[in-house]
């Protein structure tokens, strides 16, 4: 392993580091002649755990000498909390200051139980219904991931219930945190000159149903006629028919006989949860660093259209949302960020799902960047697939991370 690099004073740096599947970054920031640390996100996908979470947590640890200023879960999926579950016992002999979420996480806010309890019954009903009639394996690892359960058939939250058990403690030592859109921190991790601005999630729940950016607006991979606005197709291939002689009235009664398949619930439910992510917007001198979980669209669009513009023109540097998924990170999100002003961080791993990263994105991300963009999975670890990349002047590396200092 490559010795731990020293970070000099008065630097900031974005540690992100290769778990797989999921996100782990650690933002460090100067604070006198030390430098305070916040963790945005720990956790790793059952289908791309690439098995270096334990080395990751023990390198935070040497990192921070175990002293977190801000543990920041950004939303209740696996692949963003499974890491303080699976590695509780070490995350217990830290000292954190506080812990931040999305309102959507607290159980005692009566909108947000009510929201979870419908989430979970869903959950509960599919592992049900795929338990019965079997689910294909991209179902399957959906609802491991909304949940944490291991199998089918396994409810009550499963692993992600003992993460969010320990954050909502705030580590039995910080204070806990539930933030909406709007709400502003200043002198955030207790920097001096540190501030956060909260862009999301919105207590409007019709940005939380709203998946996918309409076709013009997103990194499509599909062509125009495979896509719809919302981005789910109902009806299976042989019920996609055209006007070839039938009437109004029979395109009714086919409407009425036709049901939604259940899987589409599954991936209705990954989104939603994925829309209830926490953004945050730090700014510390001439840094503006944007933290926005796995934001969809109606995640985005409930603050784009207010003050996006001009936030996006000051950013310096972008965690990529969603692994770089074709529907996370829509056409005006990234266009309003200032032509090779920003460097851009994608914790992903293509395997298994050889659609993520898009293509489409990945190429507007190098070329709005000035080429300024890594992927986490362009560094080889043992036993993981390595996507080769030149690494871009911005960026350093050890054997489990990039890094980003300024």
């Amino acid at each position: 392993m490559s010795a731990q690099p020293q970070l000099a004073a008065g630097k900031l740096r974005v540690r992100m580091y290769r778990v797989g599947f999921g996100d782990c970054f650690l933002l460090s920031v100067p604070d006198g002649t030390d430098h305070a640390h916040i963790l945005v996100d720990c956790g790793v996908h059952s289908q791309g755990d690439i098995k270096t979470m334990k080395q990751c947590v023990a390198n935070i640890a040497e990192v921070t000498k175990k002293k977190l200023a801000v543990v920041i879960a950004t939303h209740a999926h696996q692949d963003h909390i499974s890491g303080f579950a699976s590695c509780a016992d070490a995350f217990k002999e830290f000292e954190i200051g506080e812990v931040w979420m999305p309102w959507l996480m607290n159980d005692g806010d009566r909108k947000a139980n009510k929201l979870a309890r419908k989430q979970m019954a869903l959950a509960d009903s599919l592992h049900k219904h795929f338990g019965a009639v079997g689910a294909s394996r991209e179902v399957e690892q959906i609802l491991i991931n909304a949940t944490g359960a291991s199998h089918l058939g396994a409810t009550g939250g499963g692993g992600n219930a003992a993460a969010l058990k320990l954050l909502r403690s705030g580590f039995d030592s910080g204070t806990v945190h539930y933030f909406t859109a709007g709400d502003n921190v200043e002198k955030a991790a207790g920097v001096k000159g540190l501030t956060a601005h909260v862009l999301a999630p919105s207590k409007n729940e019709e940005f939380l149903s709203k998946m996918d950016p309409p076709v013009a607006q997103r990194y499509r991979i599909a062509s125009d006629d495979e896509e719809l606005a919302g981005g789910i197709i109902p009806f299976a291939g042989y019920w996609q028919v055209k006007r070839y002689g039938m009437t109004k009235a029979d395109e009714a009664k086919l409407q009425q006989a036709i049901e939604v398949p259940m899987s589409e619930f599954a991936f209705a439910l990954d989104k939603v949860l994925n829309n209830t992510s926490l953004v945050v917007l730090f700014r510390f001198g001439d840094q503006a660093l944007l933290f926005p979980g796995d934001a969809q669209w109606g995640n985005w669009q409930s603050w784009l259209d207010a003050d996006g513009k001009e936030l996006l023109s000051n950013v310096t540097f972008y965690k990529v949302a969603h692994h770089g998924s074709w529907n996370a990170t829509p056409k005006p999100g990234l266009e309003g960020m200032t032509i090779k002003k920003f460097a851009a961080m994608a914790s992903t791993q293509s395997k298994p799902w050889p659609s993520i990263p898009g293509p489409k994105l990945v190429d507007a991300l190098r070329k709005r960047s000035g080429q300024q963009y890594i992927q986490s999975d362009s560094l080889p670890v043992k036993g993981a697939p390595f996507v080769r990349a030149k690494k871009p002047r911005a960026f350093a590396k050890g054997d489990l991370w990039y890094d980003y200092v300024v």
